[in-house]
């Protein structure tokens, strides 16, 4: 144990010719450490967190133009446990002010007194605010009297340092979960509209086969469902009961909100409701998978089978209220298992979605740096997989079974010759059979956005 005091005695006396230094050459300086009772002052996990931290610490500090010499920080680990120490620069903040403001990261922080930013000017002398700190354990009395007092045992301290550490890091890893689920549901999104040239569809430089909406009317459908991403993610990632379908009643009331905003926005058209629907379950399902075990679309598949259960004989074999009949109630009623549209596909697990689109993406980008070109290549490949396969309800209702079995006979021959010299043509054909239709496979579009969506997250997550 001697030995061990000694190396902390030694690496705090090194820290201190490192501050001296500096002070030397005319500057002042700021350095960071933990806190940490006892030995060892530092583990793989402290240190994950104090990385955490002073990434923290820096964007305060240049927020409040706090210059620091980077070229000149010294970051290293050693028996008396993380340090980070640098010069500051000269500029506009007084050395107190600077006190005072690394003080209020220090009080505002999530693990408050753990932290230790000191300030030393540019005599070497250090800046004291004049506070007594607060002791980290009980929160109540002087840091220093309860020290002396040994009022709190060094294992209940280090426990709580621990969980407190777990709880901060938990927290950061939510968030960036959460923020990067959000942002890939809105780029899935915004690829799948700017994919040009589509068959009947909203694209960049076509309406398709529609004269209530355009490329615009798309972008601002997108923004305004954009906020409720990340409100879904988090109730995933944060969902703790045993039983999925406890989960249905919130994302129901979340769906109908981003619906009542899509209609708002688009003043009465109908954008994005299948993508909602696919979305809104997919994100929540990839978000719960994500904060109990790595995803895989094996797990995503089962999750979402679970959530859903008979959702097609719930909502379709039978009236829900004593009112007309929808879309998807009538082509379930007339049509059977070929008329259960969105809602049959997510019942058995998407598998237009894994069958079908995946492959194509993962044939075309697996391993691959993927630009504009090849993205759009590989996104019209898998668009087409969809039309060929999908039952879409909305053409079903509209123009019959015939002409949704001759819309994905065409589209299983520009399929098979993708990549060769014919395709153009096959391709072409598809698009003026659905403009000369007024067909419009919005269904596959929403599923191609999905699919795009739960690609790239295996891509990352897995």
């Amino acid at each position: 144990m001697d030995d061990v005091l000694g190396k902390i005695l030694a690496a705090r006396d090194k820290r201190a010719v490192l501050r001296g230094e500096i002070s030397k050459s005319g500057m002042a300086s700021l350095s960071l450490n933990f806190n940490i009772p006892g030995y060892p002052k530092s583990d793989e996990k402290i240190h994950l967190c104090f990385q955490k931290v002073l990434s923290e610490l820096k964007r305060h500090l240049l927020s409040h133009r706090i210059l620091i010499d980077s070229s000149k920080e010294h970051c290293a680990t050693d028996e008396a446990g993380d340090l980070f120490l640098v010069p500051i620069l000269d500029g506009n903040c007084v050395i107190e002010e600077i006190k005072q403001i690394t003080e209020k990261f220090e009080e505002n922080h999530t693990l408050g007194r753990l932290l230790d930013v000191d300030i030393t000017n540019a005599q070497g002398d250090p800046v004291s605010s004049g506070k007594a700190k607060t002791c980290y354990y009980c929160s109540e009395k002087p840091a220093l009297l309860c020290m002396r007092q040994q009022n709190h045992s060094y294992t209940d301290i280090r426990k709580k340092i621990n969980a407190d550490i777990d709880k901060y890091l938990n927290e950061l890893s939510r968030e960036q979960i959460c923020n990067d689920l959000a942002a890939k549901a809105l780029k899935s999104l915004l690829h799948e509209v700017a994919l040009s040239p589509k068959p009947g569809l909203v694209d960049r430089f076509s309406n398709g086969s529609h004269d209530d909406m355009d490329f615009a009317t798309f972008l601002n459908s997108a923004s305004v469902l954009s906020v409720y991403f990340k409100e879904i993610a988090n109730y995933g990632f944060s969902f703790k009961h045993e039983n999925l379908k406890e989960a249905l009643p919130e994302l129901r009331r979340i769906g109908l909100l981003m619906e009542e905003d899509m209609f708002r926005e688009t003043k009465g058209v109908n954008t994005h409701k299948g993508a909602i629907f696919l979305l809104g379950f997919s994100l929540f399902v990839s978000a719960y998978l994500i904060a109990k075990q790595r995803f895989n679309y094996h797990s995503f598949v089962d999750l979402i089978q679970k959530l859903n259960g008979n959702l097609v004989e719930r909502e379709l074999g039978r009236k829900l209220y004593q009112t007309k009949q929808t879309h998807g109630e009538v082509c379930f009623e007339k049509y059977g298992n070929k008329g259960r549209g969105i809602r049959g596909e997510i019942q058995a697990g998407l598998p237009c979605v894994f069958e079908n689109a995946i492959p194509v993406l993962e044939r075309h980008l697996a391993n691959v740096e993927a630009d504009d070109k090849l993205l759009q290549k590989s996104l019209t490949h898998a668009l087409l997989a969809l039309i060929a396969n999908n039952d879409d309800s909305n053409i079903l209702f509209r123009k019959g079974v015939d002409v949704l079995d001759e819309l994905k006979a065409k589209a299983q021959l520009a399929m098979d010759c993708f990549g060769e010299e014919d395709f153009e043509n096959r391709y072409s054909d598809l698009i003026n059979y659905c403009e000369s239709n007024h067909i419009s496979p919005g269904g596959s579009a929403d599923l191609l956005a999905v699919s795009y969506f739960i690609y790239s997250l295996a891509n990352y997550h897995s």
